[in-house]
């Protein structure tokens, strides 16, 4: 079984900060949650509410930091031409784009003193940033031919879990039935399972007609 941690190496990467590149991709999920999490407790009136965001909050960003930060020191190890190859794919994905739609709408539809649909929006959003978050690390791990371990599934759900939290603390604060807001945010979890399921399932197959090509 391949290591989960390849051999440290010096290789090229994308500008710091430029638009499209692994640096500014994932300060756009730091700043999506570090903002949306102080928007809900800027937002709750109630003391307790607000703590308990709080609190939830420094937990996902804390987390998602760290995420963050295993993926740029799982992206210097790519060669030259690796990291060519996960800098084409980041020109063509919008998920900076959306992280910071989204925190844009939030700001506007929070400080109208509304809620909405705007917990399930916010929630839809993070799940697909996640697919994008999840794509870059399969694509890294698929380059350097590693294992893919299943505590960063988990550490993915938690952080889903900690968003989750925060959005229903937040209902709450709006008058929101939580019952209904926890189903609704649990079936939108299924789906996502579903879709990850899906595409593992392919990811699997064209893995295995390239192992076969090798060999022929």
């Amino acid at each position: 079984m391949a290591e989960t941690q390849p051999p440290r190496s010096e290789k090229a990467a994308s500008r710091p900060g430029e638009s499209g590149s692994l640096e500014s991709f994932l300060a756009s999920i730091d700043g999506f949650v570090t903002e949306v999490t102080a928007l809900a407790a800027e937002t709750s009136p109630d003391n307790e509410h607000r703590l308990l965001i709080r609190s939830s909050g420094d937990s996902l960003v804390g987390q998602t930091t760290k995420l963050t930060a295993y993926i740029r020191e799982s992206a210097t190890r790519l060669s030259a031409p690796q990291r060519n190859e996960l800098d084409q794919f980041l020109r063509v994905q919008d998920g900076e784009a959306l992280a910071n739609r989204t925190v844009e709408v939030a700001k506007q539809v929070l400080k109208g003193g509304t809620l909405g649909k705007l917990l399930h929006w916010l929630a839809q959003h993070f799940k697909e940033l996640k697919k994008f978050i999840l794509e870059i690390l399969h694509f890294i791990f698929d380059l350097l031919h590693l294992h893919w371990p299943s505590w960063l599934d988990r550490l993915i759900q938690i952080l889903d879990q900690l968003l989750d939290l925060i959005l229903r603390l937040l209902g709450e604060v709006f008058g929101l039935d939580f019952s209904v807001t926890a189903k609704q945010l649990s079936d939108q979890e299924v789906n996502f399972q579903r879709e990850l399921a899906s595409f593992e399932m392919v990811r699997a197959a064209q893995r295995d007609r390239g192992s076969f090509a090798d060999e022929g």
